[in-house]
């Protein structure tokens, strides 16, 4: 990473920690001042703020070209590569249909476009994210998923990123963060600095719990589509995976991820136990396409 992109990314972190660095020191030397801790509450927030929109756009339009260079290689090449053993039709099929589920959707739910890619990172196999921003959505779905050894778990991960996207989890979360700096700057200015601790605690607590709400709500549209036992199932796996790492790097892992999900366990015991109304019928994308071979090859 450059240091351009390195600026760009973590500009408004640097932002806010010099004006509650300044509103901090301010208050120590002369004593709360309303109008420097308003002017850079304001300043924090709109920063903040203005970032997370260009963000979301960014990662949007950049997520349509990701598609053109990736996706749609697998849905639109309809030959298959001559030393195919079944592993790439397979793989291609699942694509095509879980494309189809997502424009249908997206026409559903009056979005303009969602589109989907493939990370190309070879650590980001198993990647399952999306972002929405105004009548658009992308999804970003590692190859794991669509592997015929993993494909069983793809109806949860879609569903779980598609309610993402139809509850604005992307906005909500920018509110949230931006209504926290603003708290924050404003105790920087106003506040004594145990107080400013504990303010800047509370608002971290609070995203994390907007955090943890919205992946148990995504959790819950999941099981409401596909059924406790898929949903149950793909935690599981998780956790049978996280099991296999160095405890130092399961530790770290577990750290970093907890502000932003809940743990894996919690998951599990949510989609197992909360009252909530099961579906019908199968889920469409448990219906293997006709065309895909009962066997392939184990993913490299």
């Amino acid at each position: 990473m450059s240091m351009g992109e390195w600026l760009g990314d973590n500009g408004p972190r640097i932002v806010v920690t010099v004006v509650m660095a300044g509103e901090t020191i301010s208050t120590a030397l002369n004593g709360p001042q309303a109008a420097v801790a308003l002017y850079g509450a304001l300043l924090a927030a709109g920063v903040w703020a203005w970032h997370g929109r260009y963000t979301f756009d960014r990662a949007v339009s950049g997520g349509h070209l990701a598609k053109l260079a990736t996706w749609d290689l697998y849905i639109h090449h309809r030959t298959p590569p001559e030393d195919d053993d079944g592993l790439y039709t397979a793989m291609a099929q699942r694509m095509r249909q879980t494309d189809q589920h997502v424009r249908a959707f997206a026409a559903q739910h009056s979005l303009e476009l969602i589109s989907i890619a493939l990370p190309t990172k070879r650590e980001a196999f198993g990647d399952a994210r999306s972002t929405r921003h105004g009548n658009r959505g992308h999804l970003w779905l590692g190859t794991r998923w669509f592997h015929p050894r993993h494909a069983h778990h793809l109806p949860a991960v879609r569903e779980h990123e598609l309610a993402h996207l139809r509850r604005r989890d992307t906005r909500k979360r920018l509110v949230a963060e931006t209504t926290a700096v603003a708290a924050a700057a404003l105790a920087a200015g106003l506040l004594t600095l145990p107080a400013l601790a504990l303010t800047a605690l509370t608002a971290w607590l609070g995203i994390g719990a907007v955090h943890w709400w919205s992946e148990l709500a995504c959790d819950a549209a999941a099981v409401r589509a596909c059924g406790r036992s898929p949903v149950a199932a793909m935690w599981s796996a998780d956790l049978a995976e996280e099991r296999t790492m160095p405890w130092p790097s399961r530790t770290r892992h577990t750290l970093r991820a907890l502000h932003r999900h809940p743990p894996l366990r919690l998951r599990r015991w949510f989609a197992r136990r909360a009252p909530l109304p099961l579906p019908d019928a199968s889920h469409p994308l448990t219906i293997t396409p006709g065309t895909m071979r009962a066997q392939a090859t184990p993913e490299q």
